[in-house]
């Protein structure tokens, strides 16, 4: 079966099943649904804990005789896998078929893994091991849309409330850093216990500590969201993100934006990308994605230091004109 964070805690309300795989990319999540499983593991008697990790190198036919064997003190044990990036490959995979076929009424399997590849890793039979007998939690970074939502969520966990205001302003400040978020209503809580937090409560007390991708900045742009899009512009400036790999993102943007308005193939990206950037192609047009692509090589020709100039600054001329709010022709 697959389960949804948010239904974790209600599932081992009422049940436990034998192996678990949290996978994703989003350290806090999976960190917070990993504690639970083992939380709730130790409140049900499992007290052995044996760690096999992919940093250390994972003996597999001592996963496969722990799993199987008697506990040392007679009880329940939690055998826990951390996979990280690495994968099982033919013979680990058919150890963990082998346990998920058998499992052992004493022993519970908790496995950690990055992000599951769609086609590889969803169509393994170690995958599919897993969610015929026990349950598969998938952690997606939480998206700029439904950030408030999440934030709201912890609030209410921690005994406060915030006003609109204060909300849109502590998801500001936190987006893209969801342990950093869950920290700073921790400490509103300390400082103001039960309370409906106000904006100055949250320039008082919280700091900035959100984080973004190029990736994100190509998001806010597809969304026509200016200033989320010059917030990120300028976070990645202060974090040292290098302004040719911002440009690179950005040009490549605008190439399969200009390939579209012309009829031609934008090359190969990801069918909801493609989506998305059609529609900002019918917006934008092409004489507008034609200026755009003047700006990209002035930025790349500053970067050069072919001519003079600030080359963030055309990368921010860059990005207006990219959500249709340019300051003029280049």
């Amino acid at each position: 079966m697959q389960l949804k964070p948010e239904q974790l805690k209600r599932h081992l309300d009422q049940a436990l099943l034998p192996v678990y795989l949290v996978a994703g990319d989003e350290p806090f999540q999976q960190g917070e649904c990993a504690d639970l499983i083992r939380r709730t593991a130790r409140g049900r008697g499992y007290e052995e804990r044996h760690l096999f990790s992919s940093d250390t190198g994972i003996d597999w036919p001592g996963v496969y005789s722990e799993a199987q064997s008697m506990s040392l003190f007679g009880g329940q044990r939690l055998i826990e896998i951390r996979f990280g990036e690495k994968r099982p490959d033919k013979a680990a995979s058919e150890i963990l078929v082998q346990l998920c076929k058998t499992p052992a009424p004493d022993t519970l399997l908790l496995l950690t893994a990055s992000k599951l590849d769609r086609r590889k890793d969803m169509n393994s039979q170690w995958v599919k091991a897993v969610t015929g007998v026990g349950a598969l939690l998938e952690i997606w970074p939480v998206p700029a849309a439904q950030l408030p939502r999440w934030v709201e969520g912890r609030l209410r966990q921690a005994g406060l409330s915030a006003t609109p205001d204060a909300l849109a302003l502590l998801c500001e400040r936190s987006e893209g850093n969801l342990l950093a978020c869950a920290q700073e209503i921790d400490k509103l809580a300390l400082l103001f216990p039960g309370a409906t937090v106000e904006p100055g409560q949250i320039q008082e007390a919280v700091g900035n500590s959100s984080r973004f991708s190029p990736f994100d900045l190509g998001d806010a742009i597809t969304a026509g969201d200016l200033p989320r899009a010059l917030r990120i512009l300028d976070t990645l400036h202060t974090e040292g993100v290098e302004a040719p790999v911002i440009l690179w993102a950005l040009t490549r943007d605008v190439r399969a934006l200009a390939a579209m308005t012309a009829g031609q193939d934008p090359g190969r990206m990801p069918p909801q990308r493609i989506r998305q950037l059609e529609g900002l192609a019918r917006k934008l047009g092409a004489d507008s994605l034609h200026r755009g692509l003047a700006e990209a090589a002035l930025a790349d020709q500053t970067l050069k230091g072919m001519v003079p100039g600030d080359p963030w600054l055309h990368l921010a001329n860059l990005v207006m004109r990219l959500c249709g709010r340019p300051l003029g022709p280049v």
